[in-house]
């Protein structure tokens, strides 16, 4: 159990700041955490560790809050994710990586929301999906790709729901059923495509929604 931690602390005395330099252990004695508070506040770079002593992450502080380049690495030390922070909100580029080193997703943060195009990735490094956002909520075009490479579905969101024409693939990459959306809602005539390309209508009325 990790309940108590020991407080190492280094006082700095000047006319306008209060400053210390925290460490703080685990019970087993491994450092959890070191870095600067300034004011009741940290400040500066701070470095985190697992129990083992691996690291798991340096963030960077102004008053108490994030700002700067963030790192984060798994229980075996990999990196796992590189962020950018700005008063305490994500801002601009991120990314982000399975324990192989392989990239998991990658994208853009605006107000700590997703924003822009964002790139999602299979485990053997092939790209799964891709998606716009605007505000945090999907808003735009939407492409969804097999491990193999293959093309399984593409469409658009508005506002965070299905909008206009979707397409769906086999694991082949053949046309499989089309049709369109209203709100998140199937809407109007969809259908389904035989291997010659002819269409023929689909009853979705039962599907799940």
């Amino acid at each position: 159990m990790l309940r108590h931690l020991l407080v190492f602390s280094l006082l700095v005395l000047s006319l306008d700041t209060y400053s210390q330099v925290i460490e703080e252990i685990f019970d087993n004695g491994q450092v959890k955490q070191t870095g600067l508070v300034k004011n009741g506040n940290k400040s500066g770079k701070w470095v985190f560790y697992y129990p083992d002593g691996t690291l798991e992450a340096i963030e960077h502080y102004i008053s108490g809050e994030l700002n700067g380049k963030a790192t984060y690495y798994d229980f075996t030390g990999n990196l796992i994710g590189e962020e950018i922070w700005v008063k305490g909100n994500l801002e601009d580029s991120a990314f982000y990586y399975y324990s192989s080193g392989v990239t998991e997703k990658k994208g853009v943060y605006k107000n700590g929301q997703y924003n822009g195009k964002w790139m999602f990735f299979h485990p053997n490094g092939v790209l799964k999906k891709i998606l716009f956002y605007e505000y945090g909520a999907p808003n735009g075009k939407w492409k969804y790709y097999s491990k193999n490479g293959v093309l399984l579905q593409e469409g658009q969101y508005l506002n965070g729901k299905e909008e206009g024409e979707w397409k769906f693939y086999t694991e082949k990459g053949r046309l499989q059923y089309l049709g369109s959306y209203k709100g998140g809602k199937r809407t109007g005539t969809w259908y389904i495509v035989n291997r010659r390309g002819k269409k023929k209508p689909l009853d979705y009325s039962d599907w799940d929604e």
